[in-house]
């Protein structure tokens, strides 16, 4: 896989458009850089984070089953994830905060039930490694860890033009990742990153960065995506440099008898778990 492969944004189905985007300018802190009759895209300035698509009277999505897990939008500075944290939790009560030692972040869940993870790097020193690997650790946080932060007093403004998206974690569906694994790895050529037993995995292009990564512990038996009236995961996107390395890839499935679909220089491919991934190439978005 190209080392210059860039996630694009997450599209997710919502109940109520107008209620969703409130909430992700609002509480989130991202901007609103386009809107459509039925569809929204959120990020920072040229850069989408998540595209919202309303269908009227989603139910929330299934706990189990395949789909999204949540989005990482990583601030640049632990003082922009402080900042974050203290305006969040003025306005709400229900979040978690983690350390998972390469990086803090702040669990929350939007309206319909979407998970988002706003997090920021810890320092490449104060990791820990098992293998080689970085180690995948969960442990929690105080509020006070973050209050110490210089600046955490000052107002929150959104989150700033250097968030990027962080990481996509997808919830698969097959037992100890024996079908996600060969799929990421073997077939599309991501590079593992991370991994804690059969239950999570990390893929991504440049060593020590994961973009993806799966878990099966929402359906550790199998699992169905989640149905149509649900708010749920329609796809993420993958940015590749030109439109020729999407052709490649597209290639390299055929040889290999997968089933995906190459129109307009658009690859869509679904994983072993139903998730819909769609490569474009030179920055091409979705229509609203």
């Amino acid at each position: 896989m190209d080392g210059n492969l860039a996630l694009g944004a997450v599209e997710l189905t919502v109940a109520d458009l107008g209620r969703s985007v409130e909430y992700y300018t609002r509480d989130i802190g991202l901007r609103l850089l386009d809107r459509g009759e039925d569809g929204a895209r959120l990020g920072v300035p040229e850069r989408a984070f998540v595209v919202l698509r309303e269908r009227p009277g989603a139910g929330p999505p299934p706990s189990s089953g395949s789909g999204l897990s949540h989005f990482a939008p990583q601030v640049p500075t632990a003082a922009d994830l402080a900042r974050f944290v203290r305006h969040y939790t003025a306005r709400h009560t229900e979040f978690q905060l983690t350390d998972h030692v390469v990086a803090r972040s702040c669990y929350v869940v939007d309206p319909d039930g979407h998970c988002v993870e706003v997090t920021s790097a810890r320092p490449r020193e104060e990791w820990r490694w098992q293998d080689g690997r970085p180690v995948l650790v969960a442990d929690p946080l105080a509020m006070t860890d973050f209050s110490g932060e210089p600046g955490w007093e000052l107002p929150f403004e959104g989150l700033p033009a250097g968030t990027e998206l962080g990481h996509v974690q997808l919830k698969v569906t097959d037992p100890e990742l024996a079908a996600t694994e060969p799929f990421y790895c073997d077939l599309l050529g991501f590079a593992v990153e991370g991994r804690l037993g059969t239950m999570f995995l990390a893929v991504g292009v440049v060593e020590h960065r994961a973009l993806l990564v799966f878990t099966n512990r929402f359906s550790p038996a199998g699992g169905e995506p989640a149905p149509e009236d649900s708010a749920h995961l329609v796809g993420v996107d993958l940015v590749l440099p030109e439109a020729a390395d999407v052709r490649e890839l597209a290639g390299r499935l055929s040889a290999a008898g997968y089933p995906h679909e190459l129109a307009a220089d658009v690859l869509r491919v679904r994983d072993p778990s139903g998730n819909l991934l769609r490569f474009t190439g030179g920055g091409l978005l979705p229509v609203l």
